[in-house]
């Protein structure tokens, strides 16, 4: 089978590259490809999908109605490991192949759970943030009203001043408590996000451990074929 760099599927189905890349990176789902040294590559069959994406963009359509259009017509394409398109799938080098196969898209399972839920975590943080910011300037015009000259004594109505006070008080109190509970629920997401982080990175370092332990008992099963 060709396989073919992003450049070479664009320069086929004219698209350009830069377009062609950002399809790559939404819907690789739906593209068979597999991973040639540092290179993403696609098989051939995967020019057809490329042309449908475009032709559906230039149709009005958004990604999402995309996606679910490619869901109908074509099956979600794991990605190939290196060389493991060209392992025959006969006798134990078939069921070899497929279980090294199984693994890696439980690992890409795995890797893409965790990286939506860093992104997640980070969504809430940065809107945790901006509570914690309007909180703070809400208490500071409440103090610069509280700082306003008071009304002429003739004007001044001692009880509804007395309640008005007693309210800002109470509000105060409010945001602060507030407050507090934003600062320990950002560094409970902070500490959350670390974590994953670190399973992130031992995830993908136990992936390429994997690869290499697969390649090295394929390359030897070749040996012996």
């Amino acid at each position: 089978m060709n396989w073919l760099s992003v450049a070479e599927v664009a320069k086929i189905t004219r698209i350009p590259a830069p377009t062609a890349r950002r399809y790559a990176s939404l819907f690789r789902d739906f593209l068979p490809s597999r991973k040639v040294g540092r290179v993403m590559k696609y098989s051939e069959d995967a020019v057809r999908i490329f042309e449908t994406i475009s032709s559906l963009y230039q149709e009005g359509h958004v990604t999402g109605e995309i996606e679910d259009a490619l869901k109908q017509e074509y099956s979600r394409s794991a990605e190939l490991a290196p060389d493991q398109a060209d392992i025959p799938a006969i006798g134990m080098g078939g069921d070899f192949a497929n279980s090294f196969k199984e693994v890696m898209d439980k690992f890409g399972q795995c890797l893409q759970i965790i990286a939506d839920q860093k992104t997640m975590i980070e969504r809430q943080r940065e809107d945790i943030q901006k509570l914690k910011t309007a909180f703070v300037l809400l208490s500071r015009s409440q103090k610069r009203l509280r700082q306003l000259p008071a009304p002429a004594p003739a004007a001044l109505d001692t009880s509804v001043l007395e309640e008005r006070t007693a309210l800002l008080a109470k509000k105060d109190s409010e945001l602060e408590e507030m407050a507090l509970n934003l600062s320990f629920d950002t560094s409970d997401i902070k500490a959350k996000l670390q974590i994953l982080e670190s399973e992130l990175i031992r995830l993908r370092k136990d992936r390429r451990e994997m690869e290499k332990f697969f390649q090295s008992k394929i390359d030897r099963m070749r040996e012996e074929d």
